[in-house]
């Protein structure tokens, strides 16, 4: 699974906080699942071995997201709807404020970029591990996406027709991230980053 992080050992607990610790997220933020060494398969008197898979809840990030972006809308006096869907690793807060949106989006969507950006860092100390949290306003990020997601398929039949990689021009972390999951599902399909900002942009070739 994506964003999933796997630890072996033999104390469930203290493998527990050692993920959260590294996540620097409380017990309620994540789940998990355990399995066990068979008990056959011990030697006497030791221990069994634990693989743990640890996940960040969805939910709770899109919910710290939520409580963040309103308490800003309300400290500039924006009043908006404000609606929450999760697509796979995907979370999207979505922002209605027609009245307000010229303002949220900014100039080729700078302030919408700003906005992005706090509140991951509001949300996730890091976000290594962690699903995406996506801030829209009145649907200007859809519609840029699917602008990508156009771009990726085109660039994908070119790939499957010449054998060869395509590299895609430069652009900014959050659309690169976003065709790596976009891109994922199709199969054959493998992508990479490659190059230094500004100028770093997506790879991707067919096998």
């Amino acid at each position: 699974m994506s964003g999933e992080i796997v630890i072996a050992g033999s104390d469930e607990e203290q493998m527990l906080a050692e993920v959260l610790g590294r996540l620097k997220l409380p017990r309620e933020a994540v789940a998990w699942e355990v399995q066990r060494e068979s008990d056959e398969d011990l030697l006497p008197g030791a221990r069994p071995q634990i693989q743990m898979h640890v996940r960040i809840r969805p939910e709770y990030l899109a919910e710290r997201a939520v409580d963040h972006l309103r308490h800003m809308l309300d400290i500039i006096g924006i009043d908006a709807e404000i609606k929450t869907d999760f697509h796979g690793d995907m979370i999207f807060i979505r922002v209605f404020s027609e009245s307000a949106a010229a303002l949220l989006i900014g100039r080729d969507g700078g302030n919408l970029d700003a906005l992005q950006y706090l509140i991951n860092r509001l949300v996730l100390k890091s976000n290594r591990d962690a699903p995406m949290v996506i801030v829209d306003i009145e649907n200007y990020r859809q519609r840029e996406f699917e602008k990508l997601e156009r771009l990726a398929e085109r660039a994908v039949a070119r790939a499957r027709k010449t054998g060869n990689e395509i590299e895609l021009d430069p652009m900014p972390a959050l659309e690169r991230k976003y065709l790596h999951y976009f891109l994922r599902d199709h199969q054959g399909v493998r992508t990479f980053s490659r190059g230094e900002e500004p100028e770093r942009c997506l790879v991707l070739l067919v096998d």
